[in-house]
Formats: structure tokens, C-alpha cells, sequence
């Protein structure tokens, strides 16, 4: 597994576990939410599962989309990135931070630790991301002998060491 997929499936571990407790649970999750006692109506409880279902879609579609499951019959070992994982690493990386945000805003608002652990969390998972999307993925690179990453940048820090080895290579061929 690389990256990308190291990263989906975290995403859909959280993803997961909030949309699984809002689909089973939903009263509770509800009556922890109120500072009183007030009974559930039925939109709120069918809200809550409507968000349970799709945060558990969109757990799946993480899983899916970024090649973990293999969706051909090959079983080649060859395994190319799938072209949709950098597209589902920037909307839930995108996701994450505006969930991050909405925490941020809850926490300070209400005081309440759940929406400073949802902050955290999302955004880790949104910092985690954008990382992702960034640094991982087709256009990386990782020698198969030293397991070092080929792709090298002078940003924001120079390579000393690859530019005195392309110095001294071109004073060889001089």
C-alpha cells in the first residue's frame, strides 16, 4: 500500500465510525448535543441517519475510488494509481477542513471537548490530504534499490549533495 491508499483508508476509518454512529445511535448522539432534556423529533433522527448514511458513502467511495480495491481481473503486480485517487484525496482533504472549520467554530461557540477532538482529528486528516495530494501519486517517484525518493527540488532548500554530483559528473566529461 502507498500513501494514497494509507491515507484513504484512515479517511474512511473516521468517516466511518461518525456515520456509524449516527445511523445506529442517533438519539443518543442527539440528547448529547442538548444542554436538557427534550425529546427527539422524528426529522431530527431522520436527519442524523440521512448523515449516517451518506458518511458511510462516502467511506466507501474513499476506498474505491483510490485503488485499493482492485477493480479489473488482472493480477498483474504492476498496480498503477487510479486516476480518480487524486481527485477523491482533494474533495475529502477539502471535506476535512471544512468540517475542521465548522469544529473550530462549535468548539468556541459551545465549549463542548467532542467538537475539539472533531477538530483534531479532521483537521489531521485534512492536513494529511492535501500532503497527499500534493507529494504522492503519479508523478513521485521511489528508487527500488536505495528506497529513496527520486524526485528531488530545490524548494524551499537546496540539494548540496545532487548538485556537487552533477558538478563533478560534468567536470568527468569535460
Amino acid at each position: 500500500m502507498d500513501s494514497i491508499q494509507y491515507y484513504c483508508f484512515s479517511s474512511s476509518a473516521w468517516l466511518g465510525l461518525q456515520g456509524s454512529t449516527l445511523l445506529f445511535f442517533p438519539r443518543f448522539v442527539l440528547s448529547m448535543l442538548r444542554e436538557e432534556y427534550q425529546a427527539d423529533t422524528a426529522l431530527e433522527v431522520y436527519f442524523a441517519r440521512s448523515l449516517g448514511f451518506a458518511l458511510i458513502a462516502l467511506a466507501l467511495f474513499h476506498i474505491v475510488l483510490s485503488g485499493a480495491v482492485p477493480l479489473t481481473s488482472s493480477l498483474s503486480e504492476v498496480v498503477a494509481v487510479s486516476p480518480f485517487a487524486s481527485a477523491i484525496m482533494l474533495i475529502s482533504a477539502l471535506h476535512h477542513a471544512a468540517v475542521a472549520s465548522y469544529c473550530y467554530g462549535m468548539y468556541t461557540w459551545a465549549g463542548q471537548s467532542a467538537f475539539a477532538f472533531g477538530l483534531l482529528a479532521s483537521a489531521f486528516l485534512s492536513i494529511v490530504g492535501l500532503g497527499c495530494f500534493m507529494f504522492a501519486g503519479d508523478t513521485s517517484t521511489v528508487s527500488k534499490n536505495l528506497h529513496l525518493d527520486k524526485a528531488t527540488s530545490s524548494f524551499p532548500f537546496k540539494n548540496a549533495e545532487a548538485y556537487h554530483e552533477k558538478k563533478r559528473r560534468m567536470r568527468k566529461d569535460m
